[in-house]
């Protein structure tokens, strides 16, 4: 993982092209859906009506939006939860479920292995920080669904710029557990070369008065309180990286052997006795993994296996436990190392100190090229195909980051965890270094081990949502906490006859949600096909009712098929046929008895022929006798609420509301309530907070009222919650501004103004000092100053309901000196700044006059770079290249920052204030003014939470 913190960058632009996903089968610009009735309705009814959400502000959260933690050391030691506006936003809901025994389950191939096991270090999100905590009103996000073949989720994240102290989101844990599977934060302590720092790694090593380490305890209790599983923990700080050449060829230069002496022994000591109190002080309900990087005495090594260098992060000098599994490195993998077996070694290394083989994963890096990544399987496993370790998978989120819509996502998730026939039971031990799918090695699991069990076959986002079958909202959407349990088995089936059908997610329709599983093939005239979906181990009682909801092209018959302990298997004819419209169907329990159930499949019999039949699985229910408990909202409130800084026509909020905690509850369902008391779907979660981003005001709205509904496992809605109100600013009144394209120009020449007043401006009226033209009512004139001379302008925006005015004075500089283009006064100037990750982006590269090298520094803000212009200069512009000029993200650019001016160095004035800038370059003209020392100081330096400044290029421009 030496090139971990370059990976994430470029994640980073993977995800943001993979934007296209926002565009995919979009029917309509994002709209929601008003509901009529009363707050007890289940339906959507018949009086249905759309409102326009523009695009532009669900694209991007407000600024109030609730963000995922991430930490340095020093700040997650000064965190408190009560002080933390977000925290209770992070919390997961969802406990980790209980999976049926490996031993306990069928095989569907003779190469599955019910010992080994599976981690994926995974990028969930595609940054460490800016992350909503249960998704936001886009579609994009990394729906994973195949949780069946994996033990261990790592929350991959953390970076210099961001914080390298990483849970995972609520989200990810609530849907990881709803699937049995535990989740691990991450500590990535990265490379010095890429913007790592020694000083964390001792802060993070730091002992208190007592001799023990208080990061600890906080790792403890931001594990405990949001409610995940552990720490995956990365230690590659080091004063110089070793290439993988200079590691085969056994050998490193003097000059970086001096430069290592950062790193020492007493830091390997110290992160083992870390890692035995933290597991001592969790009492083994947290776990830790260790990556295979920094080695018993202190020194960046990767060993790609479990060796005497390395192996005192899992066991101590008395042989005691230490982590709970280790991370090998990849390069056991290459050609160079191939002839060591490190693998077999490791299981030999393993058995010798009494660990458990199965507790080592051997990574495999699929970041660049998923599952046609090369891979020497014959090095993973004995001559019986037995694997000698579990198996690590390094960003297998490589399917949601390479594809552009979201059924190439869910054709290579099929590919990378089943096979190229995309039906497990038809695996087979690779040959050579081809890709078999994971489900070669892994057994399907299931987390089905008790009731109720309801599943709608949602993903956890969507281009629409769906109450009862009804369309609610034609908004994006995604919130991973709302995905349901997805079938163990994708896809198998046993066609009679000519039948063939093939499985894929349906976002058109859905019952309860945002899709469906739709089946479209050919079926002959009553030939059933039997469909394998779930594997379970549930305890059924005859007074169960079972379900299922759905629709067909042709009238068919649905029977349920459910197999047992012992074996067999019975089939349950439905009550009636489905249709074109949904139908729920249900199935006589009472025939089964007091049985435990190990799967649940159907068999599909059309009813007439057809080359082009469909048919959707809306809704699957199991459901025992249960009390029907009253589910409530209590105490909703308003938390905060932000607008737009442009007019106060978009609004973020923060709801909160105490929870009603029933064994019936399922989520909560937020509306808005409107003036004739329909209401506007606008959310679904399981938390008992929501966050609404860019709610758009009404026509001559002044306030909005909101209520929340609980629904119960059943789907049905429970009594509203009270209503509460937000008040809308009074923006009836414009806000006059506007922009010069130059301020200091020779006579004769022109400049041309932009207005970029307030949208709700009528009509402007410009007043010009010296000019060729005195007034105009433009939206963006240009006039020519004849004269030299300090001339003044001023602007009026006007409405029905007022007026505003600016006037700036001294604005526009006429000198016979400023003929032709200004010139570039900074290039090559002396520069200091307040910090540089490193050599290689110092603040002289911001004025090298190339935009293939930045100043970049990381840590919190305000970073500033202060210019030396060699003497006093008439300086008026001032030209930013911001990361997307150098070829990194848009993302990334700076979105707020001042410049200021100083003719000593010390006494600096403002003479330009930047709050809202998405644009990779930049130019700011302000009035023209003496300076030797010219200073930007970026105060947010990306569009999200990202610390890091990434300056391209800095161009002073002026007199010389």
């Amino acid at each position: 993982m030496e090139t971990c913190l370059k990976k994430l960058r470029r994640s980073k632009i993977m995800y943001k092209n993979s934007g296209k996903f926002s565009t995919y089968l979009l029917l309509t610009t994002a709209t929601a859906v008003i509901l009529t009735g009363c707050s007890t309705s289940q339906s959507a009814g018949n009086d249905i009506k759309f409102t326009e959400t523009p695009k532009a502000k669900v694209d991007k959260g407000m600024e109030n939006q609730p963000e995922s933690s991430y930490w340095f050391p020093e700040d997650l030691l000064a965190w408190n939860f009560k002080n933390d506006l977000d925290a209770k936003y992070n919390v997961s809901t969802i406990p980790l479920a209980k999976r049926v025994e490996k031993k306990e389950l069928p095989k569907a191939n003779k190469t599955q292995n019910d010992e080994m096991n599976v981690v994926a270090l995974s990028i969930m999100n595609s940054s460490t920080s800016g992350n909503a905590p249960r998704g936001i009103n886009n579609f994009d996000a990394n729906v994973f669904s195949y949780w069946q073949y994996i033990d261990q989720l790592v929350y991959w994240g953390g970076s210099s710029g961001e914080g390298i102290i990483v849970p995972p989101s609520p989200d990810v844990i609530d849907l990881a557990h709803k699937n049995g599977v535990p989740v691990l934060g991450t500590i990535f302590f990265p490379q010095t070369a890429h913007g790592g720092k020694i000083e964390w790694l001792e802060t993070f090593l730091t002992k208190d008065d007592k001799g023990e380490f208080p990061i600890v305890d906080k790792m403890i209790e931001v594990a405990e309180v949001y409610g995940f599983d552990g720490w995956f923990i990365n230690q590659e700080t080091d004063t110089e990286v070793t290439s993988f050449d200079e590691v085969k060829n056994g050998k490193k230069t003097e000059e970086k052997e001096k430069k290592e002496e950062g790193l020492r022994k007493e830091h390997a000591d110290l992160m083992q006795e870390l890692i035995k109190e933290f597991k001592n002080k969790s009492k083994d309900k947290l776990d830790i993994m260790w990556y295979d990087s920094m080695t018993s005495d202190g020194k960046m090594d990767w060993q790609n296996a479990l060796t005497d260098k390395n192996k005192d992060y899992m066991v101590d000098a008395n042989m005691e436990p230490l982590s709970d599994s280790m991370f090998l490195n990849f390069w056991w993998n290459t050609e160079e190392l191939a002839k060591k077996e490190l693998l077999k070694s490791s299981n030999e290394k393993a058995k010798e100190l009494k660990i458990d083989p199965y507790d080592l994963y051997a990574g495999i890096d699929v970041q660049e090229n998923g599952f046609m990544t090369p891979v020497n399987w014959s090095l993973l496993t004995d001559d019986k195909g037995n694997p000698y370790t579990s198996l690590g998978l390094y960003v297998p989120s490589w399917t949601h980051a390479s594809s552009d819509n979201p059924t190439d996502f869910e054709e290579k998730e099929s590919m990378f965890w089943v096979n190229d026939e995309s039906d497990s039971s038809k695996g087979k031990l690779p040959k050579g270094e081809e890709w078999p799918g994971i489900s070669t090695f892994s057994v399907e699991q299931t987390a089905i081990t008790e009731l109720p069990f309801v599943t709608n076959f949602n993903l956890g986002n969507g281009y629409n949502y769906f109450i009862d079958g009804e369309k609610v909202s034609s908004m994006e959407w995604n919130n991973r906490s709302m995905q349901d349990i997805l079938p163990t088995y994708r896809w198998q089936f046993d066609h009679e006859k000519e039948n063939k059908l093939d499985a894929t997610m349906d976002y058109t329709e859905a019952y309860q949600g945002g899709n469906s599983l739709k089946l479209r093939g050919q079926m002959d005239k009553k030939t059933p096909s039997k469909m394998k979906l779930y594997e379970t181990k549930v305890n059924l009682s005859k007074d169960v009712t079972f379900t299922t909801t759905a629709k067909a092209s042709e009238e068919t018959e649905l029977n349920l098929i459910l197999g047992f302990v012992d074996g067999s298997n019975k089939t349950i004819k439905s009550d009636k046929m489905i249709d074109k419209d949904w139908t729920t169907v249900t199935y006589d329990m009472k025939k089964i008895g007091n049985k435990t159930i190990t799967s649940i499949d159907y068999e599909i019999i059309s009813q007439t022929k057809s080359d082009t039949y469909e048919m959707k699985f809306g809704q699957i229910s199991v459901l025992p006798k249960m009390k029907d408990d009253k589910i409530l909202v209590k105490n909703l409130k308003i938390e905060d609420t932000i607008f737009d800084e442009e007019e106060s026509n978009f609004a973020g909020v923060r709801l909160i509301w105490e929870e009603s905690r029933s064994s019936n509850l399922s989520h909560y369902e937020i509306f808005r309530v409107n003036k004739d008391k329909t209401r506007t779907f606008l959310g679904a979660t399981p938390a008992n907070n929501f966050y609404i981003n860019g709610l758009e005001r009404q026509k001559e709205e002044t306030k909005t009222d909101f209520e929340v509904v609980p629904v119960s496992i059943k789907g049905k809605e429970g009594k509203a919650s009270n209503s509460v109100t937000m008040e809308w600013p009074d923006n009836t009144v414009p806000k006059a501004s506007f922009k010069a394209s130059r301020t200091l120009i020779a006579p004769g020449e022109s400049v041309t103004f932009n207005n970029t007043s307030s949208k709700n401006t009528d009509s402007v009226t410009w007043e010009f000092e010296g000019a060729n033209i005195e007034t105009s009512k433009e939206k963006s004139p240009t006039v020519t100053f004849k004269n030299p001379g300090v001339y003044q302008v001023k602007l009026t925006a006007k409405n029905k309901s007022g007026k505003t005015q600016v006037e700036m004075k001294d604005l526009i500089t006429v000198d016979d000196k400023a003929s032709g283009d200004l010139k570039l006064l900074s290039k090559g100037a002396k520069t200091e700044a307040s910090s540089f990750v490193n050599d290689g982006e110092a603040p002289e590269f911001a004025v090298d006059g190339k935009l293939d090298t930045k100043w970049c520094a990381t840590g919190n803000p305000p970073h500033h770079i202060t210019v030396d212009l060699g003497s006093i200069k008439t300086v008026s512009e001032v030209h930013i290249g911001h990361a997307e000029a150098g070829g990194e993200g848009a993302d990334m650019n700076t979105r707020a920052y001042t410049i200021e001016v100083s003719e000593d160095g010390k006494n600096f004035k403002q003479v330009t204030r930047v709050i809202g800038n998405e644009l990779g370059e930049t130019v700011d003209t302000f009035a023209a003014t003496k300076a030797r020392f010219v200073r930007l100081t970026t105060d947010k330096p990306t569009q999200g939470s990202d610390t890091a400044v990434r300056i391209y290029d800095l161009g002073v421009y002026g007199l010389k």
